[in-house]
């Protein structure tokens, strides 16, 4: 039983995507996955009231869990597009670190592999006195950073890795998102130079952007094999404590 976490340099970055991409090739390589975040604002009020994670819905569906586990993948949902801690407060949620620690727990405990999705950036506020950070040390996971080869991501990068080993968490490395080998110029390679340089981790993977239309409709085993071919999903299982062939 392993967990990983998922963080990012900055919000929209595709946290969400790539947390489910590597929930879909766990799955696809029949491994017991799971899939977990704390909380989300931005959620969609549904024709009977209750609020739905679309983020918590690819994760599901990309691990292949059952819809109806939904509030046990993210135990609190907010309609504001919002920080937890500022959203909560609106609708008027009283959200609690132990609540999603111990749903975290239990979430790893019945999996073989687990990827939790972090909120916005490392230091975003569940609460106004427990960040993203607080919870992702209190479970006790090794994380990633979700970066883009973009202009001024380099610095968003350092930053995010050295705050994150300052408050004692283990980062295992960085993944890319959206890149394209094809089009990448000098600042996108260069980006990925220093991203290496400046933090001294190893980049576990450049995935490409997954297309619109394997998202919706949530193609599992596509999203998998771009997976096999631009992550590497061997060494991270590894450097999280696992076997690759578990």
């Amino acid at each position: 039983m392993i967990a990983i976490g998922i963080t990012a340099t900055d919000t929209d970055l595709g946290k969400t995507v790539v947390s489910g991409a590597l929930a879909a090739a766990l799955n696809m390589r029949g491994i017991k996955t799971g899939v977990f975040k704390p909380a989300a604002s931005g959620c969609v009020k549904m024709a009977d009231g209750r609020l739905l994670s679309t983020d918590a819905d690819f994760l599901m569906t990309c691990a292949g869990i059952d819809k109806n586990e939904h509030d046990q993948v993210v135990p609190y949902v907010m309609e504001d597009a919002l920080s937890p801690a500022q959203a909560s407060r609106l609708a008027g949620v009283n959200i609690r670190p132990q609540v999603m620690v111990e749903k975290a727990a239990k979430m790893i405990a019945g999996k073989q592999v687990t990827v939790v999705e972090g909120v916005g950036g490392i230091s975003a506020p569940l609460t106004d006195d427990y960040l993203v950070k607080d919870f992702f040390k209190e479970i006790n996971v090794p994380i990633i950073v979700v970066v883009k080869s973009i202009l001024g991501n380099i610095n968003h990068a350092v930053l995010t890795v050295e705050y994150a080993k300052n408050h004692g968490l283990n980062v295992l490395g960085l993944i890319v998102n959206c890149w394209d080998e094809n089009t990448a110029g000098v600042l996108g390679k260069s980006n990925l130079y220093y991203y290496e340089k400046l933090t001294g981790l190893p980049i576990l993977g450049k995935l490409p952007c997954l297309p619109e239309k394997i998202i919706k409709e949530g193609d599992v085993a596509e999203i998998a094999a771009i997976v096999e071919k631009s992550v590497a999903l061997d060494k991270i299982i590894e450097l999280a404590g696992g076997k690759a062939n578990e």
